[in-house]
Parts: C-alpha cells; sequence; structure tokens
C-alpha cells in the first residue's frame, strides 16, 4: 500500500482528528470526533505539537505520528517527545508505522534534536519490535511514574 507522508497544517487537521479519534478509541477512550478535532487543530495552529501524516494516492489517512518538543536538562538540548503513533486497521502491517516513525527521526535530526524518546504498552509487543527495529533502546535506567490530576477528557 503506498502512501504519502506529509507534515500536517491545520488544512489537515480533520484529516487527523479522524485518525486521532480512532487512536484514542484504541486506548480505551469514548469516541469524540468534535473534541479530536479541537485538539488537534489547537495543536496545529499553536505549534505545541508537530504531526506527520500518511495518506494514500486519494488522499484517505492511513496513520500519523505526533511529536511534542520538550528540553533534557542533563543534555542541555532540546528533545520530542513521540506520543502517538498510529495506522488504521486496514493499512497496518505494510511498513507505514515503521515510515512514520523513520519520517520523525528525520525530522528530530534536521532541528538538532538530542534524543526522540517515547513510550508504550509493555503488551504491546508489535510496537516494541518496530521501534527497537528502528534502533531505539529501551530504558533499564528510568522508571515512569504518573499522577492522574482529571480524568475529565477521557
Amino acid at each position: 500500500m503506498a502512501s504519502i507522508i506529509t507534515q500536517a497544517d491545520v488544512s489537515h487537521s480533520h484529516g487527523v482528528a479522524v485518525l486521532f479519534n480512532e487512536y484514542r478509541q484504541f486506548y480505551g477512550c469514548n469516541d469524540n470526533l468534535a473534541a479530536a478535532e479541537q485538539f488537534i487543530r489547537t495543536r496545529l495552529q499553536d505549534n505545541s505539537s508537530v504531526v506527520f501524516i500518511a495518506q494514500d494516492h486519494q488522499g484517505t489517512g492511513l496513520g500519523f505520528v505526533q511529536l511534542y518538543p520538550s528540553f533534557s536538562s542533563l543534555h542541555l538540548a532540546p528533545i520530542l517527545i513521540l506520543n502517538d503513533v498510529f495506522v488504521t486497521q486496514h493499512a497496518r502491517c505494510v511498513g507505514i508505522g515503521r515510515a512514520l516513525v523513520q519520517r520523525a527521526a528525520e525530522y528530530a535530526r534536521a532541528h538538532n534534536v538530542c534524543y526522540l524518546i517515547l513510550e508504550t504498552q509493555r503488551d504491546n509487543l508489535r510496537a516494541q519490535g518496530l521501534y527497537e527495529g528502528l534502533g531505539f533502546v529501551r530504558n533499564q535506567d528510568f522508571f515512569t511514574y504518573e499522577l492522574e490530576i482529571s480524568s475529565a477528557f477521557k
């Protein structure tokens, strides 16, 4: 399945939001396309995230990756958090996820980012295989902790 990967701008908000809504449902969130579109539109308008969308030649969304800029105090340099990567069910297993993550890494290199960081669920073995196959190394030194403040937007 051929795909075109484009850095999204506000004009891509709806297409990305459809995929983003599906992604959120995959992780147990309620179907809420309007909220997903508002969230994505805001991220793209205020440049608080970088989104790449994979589309087929007819413009149908196949997957996306979303990066959030941050900084490493220890490295005194910018980092990118690869927070979301998703490929729709009918487009899986043909290399779109790999291409999206590779595009994210290319973007990071082009913007002098010291590293790209991501998390995935322990039981998501397919994603772990993808990330490790692309050179990501599982961190053995740090644990991730969370403190839920509000779950109003699930």
